[in-house]
């Protein structure tokens, strides 16, 4: 009796503290890896649609001192994919107290649109929204960036990320805007993301099948894959995943694994999907877009799918010294072939 009356604390102890533990690295891990930033690197101090340039330390890349990978189209000719003319719109989003900041250029009535959302901490500004944008202006096509909740200049809800979670609805949100302001037929609307972006992208693709073409560049697939990789990115402990998720439901009632981007290849249909990465991508790691396309291959999807994996490397020297980067490079390594790939993509599905 003496020994079960000294061990009955001990484990009403363990019983408290353990949970209580596993909450508080959760809760450290999730405010950690979800927090926004929305200045966005400096974005917003140097680009706009009709003058920009892909941004590395706040230096624009084609001033780079030294430079191995980078096409000729963005050292020399960057002024190419400028898109003067540009206007500004705010967008509410519908059953929400939430408003998105967009650039648009309308330049057609007859052709058709492309949203373009970006990635986790960017904005409208960023020069990976922006390069493929002015790629699709410059066909004559119609453009929106804009930025997400927590993002940029567009509301703060919670200053965090859910990953797509919440941000699809803003996708959608902007989408009606061009229906309803604009008279554009859903069928004529086209969403480009990148990274986070594509993600968010390719859930507003599955819980809404209006939408008839999406292009994931540097997306992920797996909600589960991709928060463990955050935190491994981010300097986290990769075990405390599980921690991080049940304290996002805890602090902000946020499910992070509610709905999974490589859902959208399980039911393409009839509609189109344009899958980039570059294989020695870091930040989002290739398996994702390979899950992304085996995943349409396996449903039948191989006719309304285009996957392009291809090395992609980037060096500069921006002051200081020889760095590199693999995340969405493609636009900046093989920019001549991506623009062709891009413009006869959202051409032969939307036209």
């Amino acid at each position: 009796m003496g020994f079960k009356r000294e061990i009955f604390p001990f484990l009403l102890m363990l019983f408290v503290l353990l949970p209580t533990g596993y909450y508080f690295a959760g809760s450290i891990v999730y405010n950690g890896v979800a927090f926004t930033n929305t200045d966005c690197w400096g974005n917003f101090d140097q680009n706009t649609p009709e003058q920009f340039a892909p941004l590395r330390n706040e230096v624009p890349l084609n001033e780079s001192q030294n430079s191995e990978n980078i096409s000729s189209n963005i050292m020399t000719g960057l002024s190419e994919y400028w898109w003067p003319g540009y206007e500004s719109a705010t967008i509410d989003v519908e059953d929400e107290d939430i408003y998105l900041s967009a650039w648009y250029l309308k330049q057609d009535e007859s052709m058709p649109w492309v949203i373009f959302v970006h990635g986790i901490r960017g904005c409208k500004s960023d020069g990976s929204i922006l390069l493929p944008s002015g790629m699709l202006a410059n066909a004559g096509f119609n453009v929106v960036v804009f930025d997400l909740r927590d993002h940029g200049e567009s509301s703060i809800d919670d200053n965090r990320v859910s990953g797509g979670q919440d941000e699809w609805v803003d996708v959608i949100a902007v989408f009606d805007w061009v229906i309803d302001e604009h008279n554009a037929k859903p069928e004529d609307i086209g969403i480009y993301g990148n990274s986070m972006g594509a993600g968010t992208a390719a859930i507003a693709f599955t819980l809404d099948d209006r939408i008839q073409s999406v292009w994931l560049e540097s997306g992920y697939s797996d909600m589960g894959d991709i928060v463990v990789e955050e935190l491994e990115f981010q300097g986290y402990p990769t075990f405390l995943g599980g921690a991080g998720i049940f304290a996002g439901k805890i602090i902000a009632g946020q499910n992070l694994v509610e709905h999974y981007p490589i859902d959208a290849a399980t039911d393409i249909g009839e509609r189109h999907m344009y899958v980039v990465h570059g294989n020695q991508d870091k930040r989002v790691r290739v398996h994702h877009g390979e899950k992304m396309c085996d995943e349409a291959f396996e449903n039948g999807n191989e006719s309304k799918i285009t996957c392009w994996f291809k090395d992609s490397v980037i060096r500069y020297d921006v002051g200081e010294g020889m760095e590199s980067d693999e995340h969405q490079t493609l636009m900046l390594t093989d920019t001549a072939e991506y623009e062709s790939r891009i413009v006869d993509f959202f051409t032969d599905s939307l036209m």
